[in-house]
């Protein structure tokens, strides 16, 4: 069951947002950031759930967001990085659209996250390290859920948005 969505999925400071929302508004689609909605549903950041309740109660609200999905159609949906960690979310992506991984280097990555303050997960100590174990930990996951993989280092936002539309079209 294909409901016209599709998925934006890929680590921390790869443009998800930004990617979706471009995205979005080139194909007439509805956009939809599950980070953002989890912070309008839960009235917290992200870092105060992880900080107050932990990781895990993080993953079981993005998976209540992510099931809202299953009834809406012609939308785009900026996912959290760590979306892919629970198959049940893959499930729910895979049955509702076409899921695009959006791939980042490290280096890129890191001097995207460096400054930002709402990164849970970042050991601001040894960041680089820390990203390379995610990555490590998590790329083999999206490459295989993913209909599409886009490398996204060096290319303007515009470049990427054209080269999921030319996928999707």
């Amino acid at each position: 069951m294909d409901l016209n969505n599709i998925f934006i999925v890929g680590l921390m400071g790869s443009g998800k947002t930004s990617i979706g929302k471009l995205l979005a508004k080139r194909t007439g689609r509805l956009f939809i950031d599950t980070d953002n909605e989890i912070i309008k549903e839960s009235g917290m950041t992200i870092t105060e759930i992880f900080n107050k309740f932990g990781e895990n109660y993080f993953r079981n609200l993005e998976h209540t967001v992510l099931s809202k999905v299953k009834s809406i159609e012609n939308h785009v949906i900026s996912t959290g990085g760590g979306v892919i960690l629970k198959l049940k979310n893959i499930k729910v992506m895979k049955n509702s659209g076409t899921i695009i991984f959006l791939d980042i280097d490290v280096e890129t990555q890191l001097s995207r996250v460096r400054n930002k303050k709402n990164r849970p997960l970042l050991d601001r100590n040894n960041m680089a390290e820390n990203l390379v174990n995610i990555k490590k930990e998590r790329d083999y996951i999206y490459k295989n859920i993913s209909d599409y993989i886009i490398s996204i280092s060096g290319k303007n936002k515009s470049e990427i948005v054209g080269e999921i539309q030319n996928y999707i079209s």
